[in-house]
């Protein structure tokens, strides 16, 4: 066994624990008439309708399913490309979008469910089931926004580095469903939302753009982001104007009885990480929460901090999300730069001690076909061994290319769920 196989080891056995699947079911009852959701209860005199958005979607539908039986009248689904459906029963419609730029499938696919939640009447409750990934997927454009328009903003947003948080704060007053919107188009006495974290801090106006809560976002603060990465001028026309209107709108929200929970997050991935290290005998700690940044400067960062652990520490655990400025037109994400500038640091100092892994728990770091990698500066000394110059590959963001030919590239599948990413760190014995 390879000093590095405890990690990926322990990586397989927390993602089965995530499982959006039971995490929903667990967290939902229907009893007597009443729909209790993560401890609290609303009656359903009318129809209870289930709209499930996101990259864990098909999971979390199959749990409201295994949870409600018979007293939901029908549901939607929207999701990636990918996940089997098959587990649903012919109660659910089952949509596509796609992911991280918006379709035209997607936005087709919004206006179904759109549809569907204006039908109902005011004793009918929704069922909300929201997971990240979908403020890509469940999009609307406000006039006189095109499908274009939006993709182009996103990708400039992305290329740009910006976080989720303050790609939402631009994208929800650009949209017909985002910040609240979507709530709003809907006469249903309750919506009940359950939510699959991947926003750090979990704040539910940003996740997912949200939807079915109070916006926190205005056209003002969209503009100053825009600022913030030098983008108003660059941006389409129509999102300046769409914004600038936004601005000087003030919207109105009085929906006393939703209500909504977080049943997954970071947090919990970081608590089970923990707890299966130790079941392998691994005394491990969690060091690092919420972090946020440049791939490569927080890879850094981690070698930093693990190097000024008590000796007595064998395994640390960190949760964050990290963002890359494309500079290249390399195949690479953000866990395969956090792993591959960590590994350089590693050989920089001359450090044998210390592996470090970052690792998508959605098992999707960007387009890598990959959750991310493991490495150390063996990593390094294998790679210039096959002629390679580990340093030109991270600065033309072509990260998991080099981590292929080193045989460092950690491979799971999607995992159906998302709770941003696991950084680790496992001194050799």
């Amino acid at each position: 066994m390879s000093t590095e196989s405890p990690i990926e080891f322990i990586f397989r056995d927390v993602l089965p624990q995530l499982d959006p699947r039971r995490t929903t079911q667990d967290a939902l009852r229907f009893e007597d008439g009443n729909l209790t959701a993560a401890g609290r209860s609303v009656p359903v005199a009318g129809k209870l309708v289930v709209v499930a958005i996101g990259k864990a979607a098909i999971a979390m539908a199959a749990g409201a399913q295994d949870a409600l039986g018979a007293a939901f009248e029908r549901g939607y689904v929207l999701t990636v490309d990918g996940p089997d459906a098959a587990m649903l029963d012919d109660r659910w419609r089952v949509l596509r979008g796609g992911h991280p730029i918006p379709d035209q499938r997607g936005i087709d696919a919004t206006r179904t469910i759109i549809d569907a939640v204006e039908e109902l009447e005011p004793d009918d409750v929704i069922l909300a089931l929201i997971s990240g990934g979908g403020s890509a997927l469940f999009e609307s454009p406000h006039e006189p926004l095109t499908l274009d328009d939006f993709a182009a903003l996103t990708r400039l947003l992305l290329n740009a580095g910006a976080p989720i948080q303050h790609l939402n704060t631009v994208r929800i007053p650009l949209s017909d469903v985002k910040g609240g919107s979507f709530r709003q188009r809907s006469r249903a006495a309750v919506f009940v939302t359950l939510i699959l974290s991947d926003v750090l801090g979990n704040n539910p106006q940003i996740i997912a753009s949200g939807p079915t809560v109070e916006p926190a976002t205005s056209g003002a603060a969209a503009l100053a982001i825009l600022d913030l990465y030098g983008l108003r001028d660059v941006a389409p026309p129509a999102v300046r104007t769409v914004l600038n209107e936004a601005a000087a709108t003030e919207s109105e929200w009085s929906y006393p009885s939703d209500f909504l929970s977080i049943i997954g997050d970071n947090h919990r991935a970081l608590e089970l990480a923990q707890t299966a290290a130790r079941s392998r005998g691994i005394e491990s700690d969690i060091v690092w929460t919420e972090r946020q940044g440049e791939a490569s400067d927080l890879g850094r960062e981690w070698v930093a901090m693990l190097l000024n652990l008590p000796a007595g520490v064998r395994m640390a655990w960190g949760g964050g999300e990290a963002t890359v400025t494309v500079r290249g037109e390399g195949n690479g994400g953000r866990n395969t730069e956090f792993a591959l500038a960590a590994a350089l640091e590693l050989d920089r100092l001359e450090n044998d001690d210390w592996i470090v892994a970052s690792l998508a728990t959605d098992g999707q770091d960007a387009t890598t076909g990959s959750a991310g990698a493991i490495a150390s500066r063996q990593s390094i000394l294998r790679g210039r061994e096959l002629g390679l110059d580990p340093q030109d590959f991270l600065d033309r963001n072509d990260s998991a290319t080099f981590f292929v030919q080193t045989g460092d590239l950690i491979v799971t599948g999607p995992s159906g769920t998302n709770v941003n990413d696991l950084y680790v760190g496992l001194r050799k014995p």
